[in-house]
């Protein structure tokens, strides 16, 4: 794997090997059965609220480029007052020499590559939103932007890794779990709780039939955030968008690594 970074850290470039895919297969990466090829085009991942570009260090996914979004890894926050405002910081840092990109996000991510998507469409050339909804529980952001306030981040992870995982990951991989618990307790609780707020105000759902980018929607079949058919009603939104169910919840990417990065492949191949 090779990378690199620009200015303070803000991005990765990584590309793996047909090596390294065939070294990976026994630790449940994709090997060279699944449909891989080389692809022109950038992929920008698009992380999670509370996590950074760091999760996504082990998926196979090639021509990527991972960001911190603003307020989380070493992006500093830039006191944005929408998801659209979050989408046009996180483009301004990418080269334009990378472009037109593959926007992959997940949750917050997904969020964030649908605003891009809709505000910058000359700049995307397709996108994937896992586990994101076209609008959101309005209150229920709100409650627990408020919360995060007053209990913090230690107050915050056990509800947030019950609804991120399927229990039987909880009880069974418990690296994955600390480590996914090590980066929320670090996460500055005022950042955190500005975007719940912001995702509060998310509702695309007037826009998606203008979505003039190829996009596929996945959804976990486990996701409690997020259920299946929340995800279902984002694709029957957007013109020509491909849908698809992987195991596990709302971390798919975590839990069902080599699944999510064959439907990304898959995705990419057909765009």
């Amino acid at each position: 794997m090779f990378s690199f970074s620009i200015g303070s850290g803000l991005l990765r470039t990584s590309t793996t090997t047909m090596e390294e895919r065939h070294a990976s297969h026994r630790s449940g990466r994709p090997d060279s059965s699944q449909p891989r090829g080389a692809c022109a085009v950038t992929a920008l991942l698009l992380h999670p609220i509370g996590l950074d570009r760091t999760t996504w260090d082990h998926l196979p996914i090639e021509d990527v480029l991972a960001v911190d979004l603003p307020g989380h890894g070493n992006a500093p926050w830039a006191g944005m007052q929408g998801l659209g405002e979050v989408a046009d910081v996180v483009l301004d840092m990418v080269p334009a020499t990378a472009e037109p990109l593959d926007l992959v996000g997940l949750s917050l991510g997904g969020m964030v590559a649908l605003h891009a998507a809709l505000r910058h469409p000359g700049r995307v050339r397709s996108i994937v939103v896992a586990c994101a909804l076209a609008a959101t529980p309005t209150e229920v952001m709100i409650e627990r932007a408020t919360k995060t306030e007053l209990v913090g981040m230690r107050g915050m992870t056990s509800s947030m890794i019950s609804r991120w995982f399927t229990q039987d990951t909880i009880e069974t991989r418990s690296e994955l779990i600390a480590n996914t618990e090590r980066h929320l307790l670090a996460d500055d609780p005022t950042v955190i709780a500005h975007y719940w707020r912001l995702i509060s105000t998310h509702d695309v759902r007037a826009q998606l039939r203008r979505m003039s980018v190829p996009t596929t929607v996945i959804a976990g079949l486990a996701d409690v955030s997020v259920p299946p058919a929340a995800a279902r009603e984002l694709a029957a939104g957007i013109p020509h968008a491909r849908f698809v169910e992987l195991p596990g919840a709302h971390m798919l990417h975590l839990e069902s690594p080599r699944a999510f990065a064959d439907a990304v492949d898959r995705h990419r191949l057909t765009v």
